[in-house]
């Protein structure tokens, strides 16, 4: 048994299949984003860009840090930094690339329910 699999767990929890099919999708999408917003020309291009990498980077780099014990806090305020950089991804690819900034902000909505859930493992699992 793994350390998230003997973690108690909100009744709410997304099944194990949504975690894939989810990150799959948006992903997918995020890199439709990319290829939009680095054909562009227009002003604010290079800031959605970088912000686009840097939640990349921080929710890849997340996986490392919520699957480990006593690590559960550290993995629902990285959650929150995730969070914010898509956000701020998301703000500026609209503002260079409507459609860019539309097909990244579905990721708003599944990094809020990670968030959510990660903060609900912290307080279920307050040892862990």
């Amino acid at each position: 048994m793994t350390f998230f699999e003997s973690l108690a767990k909100p009744d709410w929890i997304p099944p194990d299949w949504a975690f894939p099919a989810a990150w799959f999708t948006l992903w997918a999408m995020q890199a439709t984003a990319l290829v939009i917003l680095a054909g562009s020309d227009r002003a604010g291009r290079s800031l959605a860009l970088a912000l686009l990498a840097a939640q990349f980077v921080a929710s890849i780099a997340w996986q490392s840090v919520v699957f480990g014990p006593g690590r559960l806090a550290l993995a629902a305020w990285w959650l929150v930094l995730v969070l914010i950089l898509v956000v701020a991804a998301t703000i500026a690819a609209l503002r260079t690339e409507t459609i860019a900034g539309l097909l990244i902000a579905p990721t708003i909505i599944w990094v809020s329910v990670a968030t959510a859930l990660g903060f609900s493992l912290l307080r279920l699992n307050p040892g862990a």
